[in-house]
């Protein structure tokens, strides 16, 4: 690194979303387990949560008991004669039925060890203190989460509610988080689709943006949106579990009609499909099925959209709605029953906490020139030429629909522009015309081997079929061994300087070239990067593994099968001898340091990690040379937490690009915002460093890890984590169609109700090698 890269702008001060936990009065939380029994069979314990609750307030009658609806209740006082009551539930399911609930002690926690010091420990996963405090931590959680969320409405709302079916409301619910810097309750917000229609079939009308017509395979899509609602048929509350495959007129029930059993006087499609209660698997009219306000389960894509369009919140809106959270979270702790037995208090401001702004890299283009970035930490790549661009001496476009639906005169005015816009970027085309190929959508080995000799095959796909897309990939990454990039038959047409451009930043990335060259390490390191992929169409784990080939510019990558759901890296040293193999053929230099970057890792999984993964690379050194031990970076990235930072500004604008904090974390680690939102709050990406035996200091390692997010070669712009985890993300995605039979006919799309034939059917399916062609090339771009 340069001599600046271990230098900081001047410090700056950020707005989180915790507010301080001042102190607790009482002196010990009892923890206590709740076992809730059917009297008839005692070995059974009730698994339904609504119930549950609703029992054990009848059996704790007033107690100061907080109980949180699973396992778990807390009180602040011993109870002394407490014995097992018998109660009855008013819910018609288990009307007949009397249960037994019995508490036992679990353990005691002494809240004062809290507030000691919160010092960072090294992150083994076996520390008895941590332990505890993780303990503690869980319980006080437990005891605030048990008023339940704080929920409102924006004043505000974007377009006509009824036209989704949903409105927007906003969901804060608290959560207690011991943290080096002392105990904080964080507010963690989301956007909730909450139904806002009377029935079940105003919901579908919603869904299908009209009348949905008859029972039919359309039906199928909104399955899934009514699965787990709970609806009210004429006087009692079930649960629903779907549809029914046929129409309404040609059901029965008991030998009557869906009309005769239910002799409702409403108007009922007969046409329609109906809805299907749980457990009693009994067909109900979806107009009987009254709604009141709830979460929807599941919504569709042009939903989703709606969703997302309404629930953008500036960051002042933002901060002033997580101010009014913890208002309600101080009234929960003073008033609540139960809860204020404990005596919590809580700031009533959000913390602020001091950062740190990191210099931004030089990054490097073509002729000798630099980027000009502007405040956002983005540029253009307008008329200047790439750091390393790629020579294309023969490509091809196959179109995998008729020239009805995509006019040659199209494909050539598209290829114009695409061959136009690579020369302004300094890539070279031999070929003004490309070979175009139509194809049908079955025949996609035949149409990419006759095309075989070009080096990149321009793939104009008409819609966004995942087994179309998966198929073509498959062929080109296993079989024959050619760049492929797919573009969607939409974007061919008319003018699109934005998307042709980032059309050429991947093709150039596929076949060797550099968009820019953003830093050079200060001695020869190895890069590598993982992540696991729990693949739905192929029912295993794929496993993705990639590493640097030169200074950390280039990467290359491979993908091994996991058994389902398995995080865990196991094979590390096979993979850390080919990657070090690999490195050395194009550098012809041993890294002197290793930075490995992991991604999707647990508290729970850390153990694992270095036991299993950090021994194995270590084990991939020796296999290479029995000398060789290099230096160790071991950093876990995680993106999926709720803590974030604003400027303490009037305004509570977003952090800067570049923004450090290390204050808001319970091991040795730090949060970074390495880009700038496009809209609503930026999420920083949590690092966490549970190994360093480099000479790396810690502002060493945040401008790596800053640095390293400038260099995504298919954006320009610092994206939010390092680029080796999304190469790494990338390739475990792609990695699922490098399989050994064709796509589209895998058991996740040809076999839908039979689950144990499905399974079967996936035994067969499993991973194989890329084709020698790809290999040492960053095709998964």
């Amino acid at each position: 690194m340069n001599k600046t890269d271990t230098e900081y702008i001047e410090p700056t001060t950020v707005v989180t979303n915790h507010a301080r936990l001042n102190s607790i009065r009482a002196k010990r939380i009892y923890v206590y387990t709740v076992e809730i029994t059917n009297a008839d069979a005692p070995d059974e314990q009730l698994k339904d949560t609504q119930t549950r609750i609703e029992l054990f307030a009848k059996a704790a009658n007033q107690s100061s008991l907080v109980f949180d609806g699973r396992e778990y209740a807390y009180t602040a006082h011993k109870l002394l004669n407490w014995s097992t009551v018998s109660v009855h539930s008013a819910n018609a399911e288990f009307a007949h039925t009397a249960f037994h609930v019995a508490l036992h002690l679990h353990r005691t926690y002494d809240t004062q060890a809290l507030f000691k010091d919160q010092s960072p420990k090294e992150t083994t996963g076996t520390d008895d203190l941590d332990q505890y405090s993780r303990g503690m931590e869980f319980a006080l959680d437990s005891i605030i989460r048990s008023a339940g969320a704080y929920t409102e409405t924006l004043d505000k709302q974007h377009g006509d509610d009824k036209a989704t079916g949903f409105s927007v409301h906003w969901e804060h619910r608290a959560s207690v988080r011991v943290l080096r810097s002392g105990v904080y309750v964080a507010i963690n917000a989301h956007a909730r689709p909450i139904t806002n229609v009377k029935t079940v079939a105003d919901l579908a009308r919603a869904f299908f943006r009209g009348n949905p017509g008859p029972a039919g395979p359309a039906w199928t899509r909104f399955d899934a949106n009514v699965r787990g609602l709970r609806v009210c048929v004429g006087s009692t509350y079930v649960v629903l579990n779907g549809l029914t495959t046929r129409a309404h007129r040609d059901l029965r029930i008991n030998g009557s009609s869906i009309d005769e059993h239910y002799k409702s006087t409403d108007s009922l499609d007969s046409a329609w499909p109906c809805a299907v209660i749980a457990h009693t698997n009994t067909p109900v009219p979806l107009e009987l099925c009254k709604l009141e306000p709830q979460l929807l389960p599941r919504i569709s894509g042009w939903q989703r959209m709606k969703l997302m369009a309404q629930s953008v919140l500036s960051s002042t809106q933002r901060q002033h709605m997580l101010e009014r959270a913890v208002q309600h979270v101080q009234k929960v702790c003073a008033e609540t029953p139960g809860v204020s037995d404990f005596g919590i208090t809580v700031s009533s401001e959000l913390a602020r906490v001091e950062a740190r702004v990191l210099p931004r890299p030089r990054i490097s283009l073509g002729s000798s020139t630099f980027a000009q970035l502007d405040p956002h930490a983005s540029w253009t790549i307008d008329r200047q030429t790439l750091y390393k661009a790629a020579h294309i001496r023969k490509w091809a476009i196959a179109v995998f629909c008729s020239k009805q639906q995509c006019p040659e005169s199209q494909l050539l005015a598209f290829s114009k522009q695409l061959i136009k816009t690579a020369h302004e970027l300094g890539l070279s085309f031999d070929e003004s015309k490309p070979q175009i190929t139509y194809a049908q959508t079955n025949r996609v080995y035949d149409t990419l081997h006759t095309l075989r000799d070009a080096q990149f095959i321009l793939c104009v796909v008409p819609s966004t079929s995942v087994s179309l897309y998966g198929e073509i990939k498959r062929v080109a990454y296993t079989q024959l061994g050619i760049h492929t990039q797919c573009v969607n038959i939409r974007n061919t047409k008319g003018s699109r300087t934005k998307l042709v451009e980032a059309l050429l930043l991947k093709i150039n990335t596929k076949l060797g070239g550099q968009t820019t060259n953003s830093f050079q390490p200060s001695e020869p390191t190895l890069y590598i990067a993982a992540d696991v992929c729990h693949t739905t169409e192929i029912g295993v784990s794929v496993a993705s593994f990639v590493w640097s080939i030169d200074s950390g510019q280039t990467f290359a990558g491979t993908v091994v099968q996991h058994p389902k759901r398995q995080e865990i890296i196991e094979n590390m040293d096979v993979l850390v001898r080919h990657a070090l193999r690999v490195h050395y053929k194009h550098t012809r230099v041993k890294p002197v340091q290793i930075v490995y970057l992991r991604d999707g890792v647990s508290d729970s999984q850390l153990g694992d990690v270095r036991r299993i993964e950090l021994d194995g690379l270590m084990r991939g050194c020796k296999l290479v040379d029995s000398t060789y031990e290099p230096r160790v970076l071991l950093m876990i990235a995680r993106k999926r937490h709720c803590t974030r930072f604003v400027q303490q500004s009037s305004d509570f604008e977003n952090c800067v690009p570049g923004t450090v904090v290390t204050q808001m974390t319970n091991h040795n680690g730090f949060h970074m915002v390495a880009h700038h939102a496009i809209h609503g709050v930026s999420k920083p990406t949590y690092f966490l460093i549970t190994h360093n035996t480099t000479q790396m200091s810690e502002a060493d390692i945040h401008n790596m890890s800053y640095n390293l997010c400038f260099a995504y070669p298919i954006v320009t712009r610092a994206v939010t984590m390092p680029a080796p985890l999304y190469y790494a993300h990338r390739l475990s995605g792609k990695g699922r169609v490098q399989i050994n039979a064709p796509f589209d006919m895998l058991p996740y799309f040809t076999v839908k109700k039979n689950a144990k034939a499905k399974r079967a059917a996936e035994e067969d399916v499993h991973l194989v090698p890329v084709h020698h062609n790809l290999a040492d090339s960053m095709y998964f771009m």
